[in-house]
């Protein structure tokens, strides 16, 4: 089975940075692919930059919201289309 993750090579020792699916004592061929930054320097980076802008979303008119109201109303309520489909699978 094959996975990819990062991992972190500190002290001698590269660490994943998840855990993975292996039986303990697995043998396991490793390619190494450096991508020259380490994640302490990211992390370091995204705190200096801070999150990215959050965009508000335009409000919509009182006509427009009428209109999907429209759209979007059935009937039927909307549990039971889920259990319809759960209960085709």
């Amino acid at each position: 089975m094959d996975q990819t993750t990062t991992a972190i090579y500190e002290n001698g020792i590269l660490r994943p940075a998840v855990t993975l699916d292996l039986p303990e004592h697995s043998e396991v061929e490793i390619t190494i692919h450096s991508n020259g930054e380490s994640l302490r320097s990211k992390v370091r980076r995204a705190l200096k930059l801070g999150p990215p802008p959050v965009k508000t979303p335009s409000p919509i008119s009182d006509e427009r919201r009428a209109e999907l109201a429209k759209i979007f109303t059935t009937e039927t309520p909307i549990g039971d289309y889920i259990r319809e489909d759960r209960d085709a699978r």
